[in-house]
This record gives C-alpha cells, sequence and structure tokens, in this order.
C-alpha cells in the first residue's frame, strides 16, 4: 500500500501512474480531510473520451505503477 509521502513523492516528480483501470495519468491533487483521516488523490487522464479528472481514494492506490 502506498503511503501519502509515496504519493506526494510521485506528485512532485510528475510521474505518470496507471490506476487500477487501466487509466494513466499525473497527480495533480491530494487532499485529506482530518480527523476522518480520509484522504482523496485526484489523477488528471486522458483517455479515448478525453481528458479528465479521476478521484481514487488512497488506500485503493495499491495497484498504481510508475511508468515514466
Amino acid at each position: 500500500m502506498l503511503t501519502l509521502r509515496n504519493v506526494q513523492e510521485l506528485q512532485d516528480s510528475q510521474s505518470v501512474v496507471c490506476l487500477q483501470d487501466g487509466r494513466v495519468g499525473r497527480i495533480v491533487r491530494v487532499d485529506t480531510t482530518f480527523p476522518a483521516n480520509c484522504t482523496e488523490v485526484s489523477v488528471y487522464t486522458q483517455g479515448s473520451k478525453g481528458p479528465g479528472i479521476a478521484k481514487v481514494r488512497l488506500d485503493s492506490l495499491s495497484t498504481v505503477r510508475r511508468l515514466g
């Protein structure tokens, strides 16, 4: 499982990541709400339907691969 620090490093380096469903993109925003400690990661993706923002929970990013 990725930590918040790992996600922040991927965002800072502007690395391309692959989501669990096969979409690729760059992390553009990381939001954490307190006291629930819920983290949501926004990924700018480009696909066959055009560009978009995918919002996924941090705990679902365990299968993210660093592509570049």
